[in-house]
């Protein structure tokens, strides 16, 4: 690993680093107060659409979001519950099947029309079963609703085709934006390139490699939100968003921080930063989805030889020097209840300590099908190259060459829908942790875009939609871990890291703590600055 270890710096190192950026605040101790300008660097590449619904990055979620509003949302503090952001109230059926929202009074869309309950409807519509030329990449979350109704201006009904223990959580899902459905009528990709929602603050501008900037909406529908006056997002690499924590000139990042830039920013800052998370792994899994219409991928021995050959182990190790995304773990978020012990995770394909023994099986595994010095191209977004440095280290020790195509996210996105690749870079869908929703980008293919390794697996699809009716979480529990096993020695996907959410705070910034996913309080509604506060 010491050889993987010294690529992965000098991968490091070739990040350019951007310019500072200047912020503002203003208010006063005390009780929440408005004013002030929230900055917020992302440093995970450029969007490439702006539709919450065709959303494969987060990245794209970090800047859109405070623009929209959703039915209803998961909130931190009783994590992971939902509560009401459009919807006032709800009622579910006894048996589960029917969920009836009232939506608030009063909703104003930033053009100053009206939202009733038709835009919900036309919205969800668009995720669940999206028109010709429209990207959904969550239809498989949605397989269950059978119908959705409008009443009347007010009312939304949602009908099940089955009870899913979920569904409260999928229909609060971030990427769930409710867009102008008269918009939609006119041109149903107007999401992809216009802002135009309900959310706390307007769009205001973007500019590729500079900012992404929102202004508060005066016409919002809660009282009193937002705080801020707006927020501003440049567009920087990792290091410079590392730097400018340093220098004090944003007020926090959106991932996690590496023991010794968390070392850096305390030594330099110190009381003038809060650190959150501090040793939590959120929701957050980085994989690998193989592709299985392509030969030889379609032949499970060579993608088992592939999992083989990974040492999470010493990767790990290595990882923590360059990227929060350290933490070994399998498809069940470590420190869960559904997570194995360490101990029953080595018995996994990819888990065991005895690394050599592991990659021995897998050079015997592709000399039994034929393809002792195979050649593939990964697909990988630029912004986390370290993952391709990681990937072509060990693959080369079984006799696999790699050829690391690092592109930037629109390029990966349109890559993959179209099938041009053998391994691609992926997280699931992590706003919560629940492989309801983190697996289901894995429901069959022929139905669901977003299964990047575009199988098929009627067994799997089986075992999928069986968890979802099951109430018990301890036979729940015993059934996911049946289907983590059944996908981790398929090889359909291949783990890498989690994600460990260590991070510095800016010590006025108030409302932002420990979570357990990197998907709340996007909307930056109650999020406020003191200005007392040291800076």
């Amino acid at each position: 690993m010491r050889s993987f270890a010294r690529r992965l710096a000098c991968a490091a190192l070739a990040m350019a680093a951007g310019s500072f950026l200047p912020l503002t605040a203003s208010g006063s101790e005390g009780a929440p107060q408005r004013g002030g300008t929230l900055v917020v660097p992302i440093h995970l590449g450029e969007p490439g659409t702006f539709d919450c619904h065709g959303a494969s990055t987060v990245s794209i979620m970090y800047r859109v979001s405070p623009h929209y509003s959703k039915l209803v949302k998961i909130v931190p503090e009783k994590y992971p519950d939902v509560i009401g952001d459009l919807a006032k109230s709800w009622k579910v059926s006894p048996d589960g099947l029917r969920y009836e929202f009232t939506l608030r009074d009063n909703i104003k869309f930033h053009d100053g029309s009206d939202l009733t309950s038709n835009d919900v409807r036309v919205s969800y519509e668009r995720l669940r079963n999206p028109p010709q030329g429209v990207v959904s990449l969550f239809t498989g979350m949605l397989s269950d609703v059978a119908s959705i109704e409008a009443p009347d201006a007010r009312t939304v009904v949602f009908q099940l085709k089955a009870p899913n223990a979920s569904m409260l959580q999928i229909l609060g899902m971030p990427y769930a934006c409710v867009y102008s459905a008269r918009l939609l009528a006119s041109d149903p990709s107007y999401p992809t390139k216009k802002i135009m929602g309900t959310g706390p603050f307007k769009f205001v501008s973007y500019s590729p490699g500079g900012d992404w900037i929102g202004t508060r909406f005066d016409q919002y529908f809660v009282k009193g939100l937002p705080y801020l006056d707006g927020f501003r997002m440049p567009s920087v690499t990792t290091a410079a968003a590392n730097n400018a924590v340093i220098a004090g000139q944003v007020h926090y990042t959106m991932i996690g921080t590496t023991p010794s830039q968390l070392m850096r920013v305390v030594a330099e800052r110190g009381d003038k930063v809060n650190v959150v998370g501090k040793g939590s792994t959120t929701s957050v899994l980085t994989w690998l989805m193989v592709n299985t219409e392509r030969a030889p991928l379609n032949d499970v021995r060579v993608r088992r030889a592939l999992a083989l050959a990974l040492d999470h182990y010493s990767g790990s190790k290595a990882m923590l020097q360059f990227t929060a995304f350290n933490v070994v773990g399998g498809l069940l978020r470590p420190g869960s209840p559904n997570a194995r012990t360490e101990a029953e995770l080595q018995q996994l394909p990819g888990f065991s300590r005895d690394i050599e023994a592991s990659r021995k099986e897998a050079r015997r595994l592709l000399a039994e099908a034929g393809h002792p010095d195979l050649k593939l191209t990964f697909l990988n977004n630029g912004v986390f190259s370290y993952f391709g440095v990681y990937l072509v280290d060990q693959l080369r020790q079984i006799g696999v060459t790699v050829d690391h195509q690092a592109v930037d996210g629109a390029t990966v996105q349109a890559r993959a829908l179209s099938g041009n690749y053998d391994l691609v870079f992926r997280t699931p869908p992590e706003y919560l942790d629940d492989p309801t929703v983190n697996w289901s980008v894995l429901k069959p293919y022929k139905e669901n875009s977003a299964n990047y390794t575009r199988m098929n697996d009627a067994k799997f699809d089986e075992m999928y939609e069986a968890q979802k009716r099951v109430m018990d979480p301890k036979v729940r529990r015993e059934r996911l871990r049946e289907m983590e096993s059944y996908l981790l020695n398929q090889a359909y996907v291949i783990p890498f890291f989690w994600h460990n959410w260590t991070r510095p705070i800016a010590s006025d910034v108030r409302g932002v703590g420990s979570f357990q996913s990197t998907f709340m309080k996007l909307d930056l509604a109650d999020i406020w600055l003191d200005p007392k506060a040291k800076r």
